[in-house]
């Protein structure tokens, strides 16, 4: 008959166990509290604000779904005034004031926070509870809403909470703010159609008063309006047609001045579409009637329009492009020779073979052309020779007496302007601005950009050749900064100066006239007689007398000539360095290394002992480092010169007096000189890719910004090379990109700004181009708002192919 119950099923439950829920609940409770959002803890308003969103954040979980708090703050300004003190204004007072003041704004305006209620409602702080998945589950957001409700009534929180729900896309959102008698609902409402009450003016009026309840007659309802129109048919504004970048290399009509200016921008028209904005910014119910059967909505009778551009995503940037073929060789490590098949001939195989004359020159075209020269080789590269002429003639203006290109006067390696060309891509070493580097850097560019790899082989191979045929014929190379390497320079700029160097020296070395014999340098053989030595007391190789100081033993102090020390590049530096390193830490290669490093001392220890016989190592000394000298006893060495195992005591022992003209040379130009050639012939594909690309950076930087692109602020690159050429191709790229949207603007806009309200002419321009008529809206927007007995009360709606309705409403808290 009647089952029998157990008592104990219905009378032994632990309900002292606290609930999944219950545990969500003192989670969120204990996070208030710990951020101090209560009303009793909360700061007074801050009167102003910074542009910059604070966070905080903690993570917790609920029937299995990970969710994320988050406390969003705009960052107070902090007064200049220390007596300045917060306004005392109650919170709900800050949230009606703000939710006020944000209905002059539109949805899609942005203000840095991570979530979108900031601007729609107006808030400078809020709390987000929202789930990593979406949260679809109706009854699931019934719990979790009602939880937050408890939580924010026993804290007595301060500030507004939300709850992101549905899918993400949507940025649906539900949210609460309680203050004493008075509650203000959040409620965001995204549906995929527009229902047909909401798909006109009068509609969501009936509907905003329908939300408000109010028992009293409302004030008339004040409205924002924006009508948004994607204006997609962009060639109907015209666009500047660009010069083609190949077209220099036509022989008919060539000009190099087409070759100098290097190509910006986009061929084609970059501009995708263009939003224009007609803005009613506020007008009464009665003012304008929009129903399912009427509108007298007029866009072209808006008082305002606005306009944002919107560029194509895969634009074609023509000096990018040239950039980016450029540093697609850098992982190329064939010999660029290979490309025309002159590695064997040129003796690249083996290093050490000579390489012979040039057989093709600036100076025997030119005497080809005019029959006087019928030996040189039968090489032909891919570039003609009224092609390669006047390019090559460009590069080594000297090579003509009526050069309509000459280098300028003054080359300097680093600008001294501190306008916006030194900020972009300032961090990329330079080399003098039109200087051969420059030149030949921006040529090379071209022909890759116009004939691929053989066109840019064959440009520099003339280029080496040219160089091989100066050095032998003692021609210095034009548009270099003179004097030894600048390390401040690119690499392919101090090789060039080193090779000047040479040259000079080579000079010095042939013109023996107006030189003494003891004035010339020339290499001493190891077996060389006493007999031809110079006596131990007679002076030699003196330059002048160092003021009035005296050695030791009294006599005069004089300064020697020494030989300067040899010039070196970054990369020789470099490998020194590394050399140093690689000897290890034993004795023997402590010594070894002092010895290298102390040639050069050597060398001017031997010239002081020639110019000052009977002198001392404290007389050099006082010469060479005064701060290592005392003036005791007529003069001695300092403390640091009598350490044991010093390498000056070492050296001044070993040093003989032999005049610097009578040494073995420091510098050997003709070595160094062939090193140079064989350096730039041998180098890869790659390797030349990475000499020529910082100059065709910065002549790309300049350029950017003479065609109005913003400079950048960037003063640092990459780590090493590799990664510095990727960021300043990239800062580049933007630059090339923001210069395209500037020259847009201008011809849509005229002297409006973009986002700003147009002037009579730029509506006109813009309607003149669309025909006199504009198309459908692609989106209607429209803000409602009205302040009653409790507050403002406001509704935003966006109608496009869906409909997103926004709702702020304050109602008075009825106790029971």
């Amino acid at each position: 008959m009647n089952e029998e119950i157990d008592e104990y099923d219905i009378y032994h439950q632990d309900f002292t166990t606290a609930s999944e829920w219950e545990v969500l609940i003192a989670r969120l409770e204990e996070i208030i509290v710990e951020w101090n959002l209560s009303k009793s803890k909360l700061t007074k308003t801050c009167p102003e604000y910074t542009k910059k969103w604070i966070a905080k954040s903690e993570d917790l979980k609920f029937r299995g779904l990970s969710f994320t708090m988050t406390y969003n703050a705009l960052e107070p300004l902090k007064s200049q005034d220390g007596e300045r003190e917060p306004e005392e204004q109650s919170l709900l007072t800050e949230i009606q004031q703000g939710l006020w003041d944000s209905t002059t704004n539109f949805m899609d305006n942005v203000d840095g926070s991570p979530f979108p209620v900031s601007n729609w409602f107006g808030l400078k702080r809020y709390l987000m509870l929202y789930p990593k998945a979406p949260l679809t589950d109706g009854s699931l957001i019934k719990l979790i809403m009602s939880s937050v409700h408890i939580a924010f009534s026993i804290i007595d929180c301060g500030i507004p909470f939300f709850v992101k729900i549905r899918e993400h896309w949507q940025h649906t959102y539900l949210g609460i703010f309680e203050d004493n008698d008075y509650k203000v609902s959040f409620d965001v409402i995204h549906l995929k159609r527009i229902s047909n009450q909401c798909s006109h003016l009068s509609g969501l009026v009936s509907l905003f008063k329908s939300k408000i309840s109010s028992p009293v007659p409302l004030d008339a309802v004040v409205i924002s309006t924006k009508f948004s129109y994607e204006l997609k048919d962009s060639d109907s504004f015209t666009w500047r047609k660009r010069t083609h970048s190949n077209e220099f290399l036509s022989i008919d009509g060539f000009d190099v001045k087409k070759l100098i200016e290097l190509p910006f921008g986009s061929e084609n028209n970059p501009l995708h579409s263009a939003l224009l904005n007609a803005i009613w910014p506020h007008f009464r119910e009665s003012a304008i009637v929009d129903s399912s059967t009427f509108s007298d909505i007029d866009p072209i009778m808006a008082p305002t329009w606005t306009i944002t551009l919107k560029l194509r995503s895969n634009i074609n940037c023509l000096l990018s492009e040239i950039i980016r073929k450029m540093m697609n060789l850098l992982d190329n490590d064939s010999l660029l020779m290979d490309v025309l098949g002159l590695s064997r001939s040129l003796g690249l195989v083996n290093p050490l073979n000579k390489i012979t004359e040039a057989p093709i020159t600036i100076s025997k075209l030119v005497k080809a052309a005019v029959g006087r020269n019928t030996h040189f080789s039968e090489f032909k590269g891919p570039i003609s020779d009224d092609l390669l002429m006047p390019l090559l003639y460009y590069v080594f203006p000297d090579a003509v007496e009526d050069n309509t290109f000459p280098y300028p006067e003054t080359l300097e390696v680093e600008s001294k302007k501190d306008g916006a060309e030194s900020k972009l891509c300032s961090y990329v070493k330079t080399s003098p601005e039109d200087g051969l580097v420059w030149r030949l850097s921006v040529t090379s560019a071209r022909l890759m950009d116009a004939g691929g790899l053989p066109y840019l082989a064959h440009f520099w191979y003339e280029f080496t050749q040219e160089l091989q045929y100066r050095w032998e014929h003692r021609i210095l190379v034009p548009g270099v900064v003179d004097g030894a390497p600048n390390a401040r320079s690119c690499l392919l700029h101090q090789k060039l100066q080193l090779l000047n160097c040479c040259i000079k020296r080579a000079q010095e070395g042939s013109g023996a006239a107006g030189y003494s014999s003891d004035e010339e340098f020339f290499d001493c053989s190891e077996d060389e007689g006493a007999e031809d030595q110079l006596p131990w007391d007679r002076p030699v190789g003196r330059l002048h007398r160092l003021d009035n100081i005296t050695m030791k033993n009294g006599a005069p102090l004089y300064v020697p000539r020494t030989q300067d020390p040899a010039p070196k590049t970054e990369d020789q530096l470099e490998e020194d360095a590394e050399l140093m390193v690689r000897l290890g830490d034993d004795a023997k290669a402590s010594e070894l290394r002092a010895r290298m490093m102390s040639a050069s001392l050597l060398s001017d220890m031997e010239a002081f002992k020639a110019a000052n016989p009977g002198a001392e190592l404290c007389d050099f000394v006082h010469w060479y480092s005064p701060r290592d000298w005392k003036p005791d006893e007529g003069g001695s060495l300092g403390d640091r010169m009598l350490l044991p195992g010093n390498p000056w005591v070492e050296a001044w022992n070993v040093a003989r007096p032999v005049p610097s003209a009578r040494q073995r040379r420091l510098f050997d130009e003709t070595r160094e000189a062939e090193q140079v050639l064989h350096f730039l012939r041998s180098r890869t594909i790659g390797g030349v890719a990475e000499l020529l690309l910082p100059a065709i950076l910065r002549a790309g930087a300049i350029k950017a910004i003479a065609e109005g692109a913003p400079a950048t602020n960037s003063t640092i690159g990459g780590v090493d090379k590799r990664r510095t050429f990727e960021v300043a191709a990239r800062e580049l790229l933007e630059a090339e990109r923001e210069a395209c949207r500037s020259i847009c603007v201008r011809k849509v806009l005229g002297n409006s700004a973009e986002g700003k309200p147009l002037d009579v002419a730029g509506r006109s321009r813009v309607l003149n181009a669309m025909g006199g008529a504009l198309p459908a809206p692609a989106l209607r927007e429209f803000t409602l708002r009205v302040k009653d007995e409790v507050g403002p009360q406001v509704m935003r709606a966006a109608l496009s192919n869906e409909m997103t309705i926004i709702g702020a409403f304050t109602e008075r808290i009825v106790c029971l």
